[in-house]
């Protein structure tokens, strides 16, 4: 403020306590520049036990001097402009008649003497101005007409004042100020004579510059810093209505996480009942041929040996229905045990779904908590700042010595500390607005883990003593694991218990290609009685287990434009639908029917160079991509095949890794197998991911040379189970998190 401004250029409510919310009366100044009535001030302290307490305003702790509210400097420049203002108040009535301070007669005011500290008439206010006995009232006279232009400078209230008197002899005017004594304004007496004799003692115009100057550098330092300390409340407003959208869109992210997992894990559980009603026709209809064969058969040798033959058959068909009842239990015993896994899944998601919501409901509420941390310290530092301005801004107005001596240096010493609060900058607001609770399928990664430690490994009868080479495996839902594989003039698909022990074989005389190499020789289960078979030379075909007879045909004789330089090199099953899938050594792969017909192509994206293996997963399809090096989630409707995801690839011990079999779980987690040359050596690791492809679980090292995986359920609990090339036969177990 220019050293000309008017008072009325300073706010209202700068002259307002802001205990009592009004004018102040004997205002008392505090530590932190604020002021108080000196009757609110001691309301304030007689009830404080501890020796301080809080400013109203900022909530600056102040304590509280010995002497009690007497301690606390008076604010006299604070008094003079009220002074001033009811003055102005005084001076609004128009023909004002009063007592006149100077012949106490009921006359019309004119004037006011700050001397006499009262209303002068006409004759009197004249009076004052031309006799010499009040020669040292004339500098005092404020006519009644100025007052109404309401245009008079806190320099000209300066010089109306009387010079502060002496605090030991009110008679005699101040001349120096004690800095011992807090710039007490002291007669030279005192100074020389008196208490104050030995003090630090200041002529009153020195020390006035020497603060004024220093006041005028802390305003020019805070006025560098007016636009951050107005617009931080703005800032953090704007950072609260983030913080609400970003809590908005975190929510929905959840519920969208949460609501497809729902629906992927309700979907199995409706194609897993599907399977289950399909497989149980499936018995129903072969027990019915079975019986329907030993029938006829029993009626073609019922002359010979009518009795006899009656016995033997009752009792085939007893022991038959006996047998297919036990497999109706199995698989009523497996569809119970996967229902089981699923839904205890479900309820294991439901429940990370929960706590991450709750996650981000109490980062919401601790993020407004922080905000609202802020935004007070923000309004606290902007009403801080306004006071000093508005507190140093009339006092250097005044031009007044002694105001500026009294006032300046306690106001410079609390300005230090604002200086501070103003420099500092808030680094966590921009953090605030953001909510990250984490992520539903990082989550639920904890809900099925690998064993450390297989639970058991066999070695697969015939494959050493026949010297074979396994070259697939998958498991079938009538308990049993299929296994294929070439040796030295054959390929061979063959049945196995869990044990490792053979229950049927079935040889294949195959010819080699044109390469050095025996034909790879894949299989899936297509239902519970019959395996869709695949050759590298694109032979394909449909093998019975029950009668191990197998129905071949050639890709040549199924697609109508094949191209025999094509290699057949993957094959999988959607058992719900009966089709067939069938993975090239391209971007093609091939969509049939249980009867091998060809239904459609569908093209796999782009990038995408083969089907090295691939697994049915709900409505897409995951593929394993040798050639090169990823493997991915796409969709499988239509003739175009959309990229879904892209699994991250594991980096583990620096190996190029590229994936060579896929597995699933009965809660839709995604199991691969990767291989990949380090220290010229050949390495195999098992990797784990969650159901939506997006997050890399588990890296495990396992045996080198693994040509088949696939989980099982048995006895209530799900097992994973691997195949090498040689012939073992590693089982994991598959555990359910909390």
């Amino acid at each position: 403020m220019a050293a000309t401004a008017v008072l009325k250029g300073v706010e209202d409510k700068f002259f307002e306590c802001s205990f009592c919310l009004e004018n102040f009366k004997e205002p008392k100044l505090l530590p932190c520049l604020h002021r108080i009535c000196k009757g609110c001030l001691e309301k304030i302290i007689e009830k404080k036990e501890d020796g301080e307490f809080k400013c109203p305003l900022c909530n600056e702790i102040c304590d509280i001097p010995h002497e009690g509210v007497d301690g606390f400097r008076t604010d006299f420049h604070m008094k003079s402009m009220l002074k001033y203002i009811q003055l102005q108040q005084t001076a609004k009535t128009e023909d004002l008649t009063a007592e006149c301070g100077g012949c106490s007669k009921e006359s019309r005011i004119t004037s006011y003497c700050f001397k006499c500290k009262g209303f002068l008439c006409e004759q009197c206010s004249t009076d004052h101005l031309t006799k010499k006995m009040m020669r040292e009232h004339k500098g005092s006279i404020l006519s009644l007409k100025e007052i109404k232009v309401q245009e008079l400078t806190l320099e000209r209230l300066a010089s109306l004042t009387e010079t502060p008197r002496c605090q030991s002899h009110v008679d005699k005017p101040a001349e120096v100020c004690c800095a011992t004594c807090q710039n007490l304004p002291v007669c030279m007496v005192c100074a020389q004579f008196g208490e104050h004799k030995g003090h630090d003692l200041h002529d009153v115009r020195l020390l006035a510059r020497k603060e004024r100057l220093r006041a005028e550098k802390t305003l020019e330092t805070l006025d560098k810093f007016e636009d951050n300390i107005i617009q931080l409340p703005v800032r953090v407003e704007k950072v609260k209505e983030t913080l609400s959208e970003a809590i908005s869109a975190e929510k929905e992210k959840l519920e969208s996480q949460h609501t497809k997992l729902s629906e992927f894990s309700e979907r199995r559980l409706k194609d897993n009942e599907q399977l289950f009603k399909k497989n149980k026709r499936e018995i129903d209809y072969q027990e019915k041929q079975e019986v329907s064969e030993l029938e006829e058969q029993r009626k073609r040798e019922i002359e010979a040996a009518v009795k006899e033959i009656n016995d033997k058959f009752d009792k085939l068909i007893g022991e038959l229905r006996v047998k297919n009842q036990d497999l109706r239990n199995g698989q009523k015993t497996l569809n119970d045990e996967m229902d089981g896994r699923m839904n205890e899944g479900i309820v294991l998601v439901k429940r990370a779904f929960k706590k991450l919501d709750s996650s981000v409901d109490e980062q919401g509420i601790h993020h407004r908590e922080e905000l609202e941390k802020i935004s007070c310290e923000a309004e606290n530092r902007k009403t801080r700042y306004s006071n000093f301005r508005s507190t140093i801004s009339s006092i250097l107005a005044s031009k007044d010595n002694w105001t500026e001596a009294q006032c300046l240096p306690d106001i410079s010493k609390a300005s230090d500390f604002l200086v501070q609060d103003v420099k500092k900058n808030v680094p966590q607001l921009e953090s605030l607005k953001q909510i990250d609770a984490g992520d539903l399928t990082i989550t639920i990664g904890g809900i099925v883990r690998i064993a450390e430690e297989p639970e058991s490994v066999v070695d697969i009868e015939g494959v050493e003593t026949q010297a074979w080479n396994v070259t697939y495996m998958k498991y079938i839902d009538n308990g049993s694991i299929a296994i294929t594989g070439v040796a030295d003039e054959h390929t061979h698909i063959t049945v196995i218990d869990r044990d490792g022990k053979i229950i049927s074989t079935n040889h294949i005389n195959q010819k080699k290609r044109d390469c050095d190499s025996n034909v790879f020789r894949t299989c899936y289960p297509l239902d519970l009685f019959k395996l869709a078979t695949t050759c590298e030379n694109g032979e394909l075909g449909i093998y019975n287990m029950k009668n191990r007879s197998h129905i071949r045909k050639h890709m040549r004789d199924i697609v109508s434009d094949w191209d025999d330089k094509k290699q057949v090199i993957s094959v999988t099953t959607d058992q719900i639908n009966k089709n067939v899938y069938i993975g090239t050594d391209s971007r093609d792969v091939f969509v049939l029917d249980n009867m091998l017909n060809h239904q459609h192509t569908l093209q796999l994206p782009h990038g995408m160079e083969a089907s090295t293996d691939m697994v049915i997963h709900g409505d897409n399809l995951i593929v394993c991509d040798y050639a090169s090096g990823g493997a991915y989630i796409v969709t499988r409707e239509g003739p175009e095949a959309e990229l879904v995801c892209e699994l991250p690839e594991p980096d583990h011990m620096g190996g190029d890794w590229r994936p060579g079999r896929v597995c699933t779980d009965c809660n839709g987690f995604i199991y691969i197998i990767w291989d990949s040359e380090i220290y010229d050596q050949g390495r195999d690791i098992l990797t784990q991911y969650s159901p939506d492809g997006h997050r890399l679980l588990i890296t495990k090292d396992v045996k080198v040379d693994v040509f088949g995986i696939d989980t099982v359920l048995t006895d209530g609990s799900e097992k994973l189970i691997l195949c090498t090339q040689e012939g073992e036969l590693y089982t994991y177990g598959l555990v359910m998190g909390s």
